[in-house]
C-alpha cells in the first residue's frame, strides 16, 4: 500500500489536471477523503486509457473504410467518399470530422447508401 503522503500528492496532481485553470473546490484532507479521490483518479486513468484505444480503434476502422471507398468507387465509378464528404463540409461549413453532430453523421452515411443504391441499379 501507498504511503499517505503519496496518494494525497498523487491526488492534488491530479485534481489540477481535472480542474486546469480553475481553482480546485476546497476539500478536507483526511484519509478518507484521499482513498475516495484516489480511488477516482485510478478509475479514471483507466477510463481515459479505455478512451483513447475506442478512439485509436474508430480512426484505423475510418482509415480502412476510406480506402475501400476508394476501392469501391475505383471498380464500380459510382461514386467517391471524398465528393460525399466535400459536399458535407460545403453544407455544415465544418472541417473536422469530430466537429460533426450525430445527425450530419447519419446524413452522409445516407448519402453514401443513396449513391451505392443508384449505382447499383445503374449497372
Amino acid at each position: 500500500m501507498e504511503p499517505q503522503e503519496e496518494r494525497e500528492t498523487q491526488v492534488a496532481a491530479w485534481l489540477k489536471k481535472i480542474f486546469g485553470d480553475h481553482p480546485i473546490p476546497q476539500y478536507e484532507v483526511n484519509p478518507r477523503t484521499t482513498e475516495i479521490l484516489h480511488h477516482l483518479s485510478e478509475r479514471n486513468r483507466v477510463r481515459d486509457r479505455d478512451v483513447y484505444l475506442v478512439i485509436e480503434d474508430l480512426k484505423q476502422k475510418a482509415s480502412e473504410y476510406e480506402s475501400e471507398g476508394a476501392t469501391f468507387s475505383q471498380r464500380h465509378g459510382c461514386f467517391s467518399v471524398s465528393s460525399v464528404l466535400s459536399s458535407t463540409i460545403r453544407e455544415t461549413g465544418k472541417i473536422k470530422a469530430t466537429d460533426y453532430t450525430f445527425e450530419e453523421k447519419i446524413g452522409v452515411l445516407f448519402r453514401l447508401n443513396a449513391e451505392s443504391v443508384s449505382c447499383s441499379s445503374e449497372n
